[in-house]
């Protein structure tokens, strides 16, 4: 999947949460995934 791909779903995810109102919860949801990859990345052994 090319950059563009990724950013064309990125916008359209984007509008979609913010005409339904739904753009707080899928913020929240990206931070609790965003904090798991973290913790993830620091029990891992490199």
């Amino acid at each position: 999947m090319g950059i563009k791909s990724l950013i064309q779903m990125a916008v359209t995810l984007a509008i979609l949460a913010v005409s339904t109102g739904k753009l707080p919860l899928i913020l929240k949801e990206v931070r609790k995934a965003q904090l798991v990859l973290l913790e993830e990345s620091k029990a891992s052994r490199w």
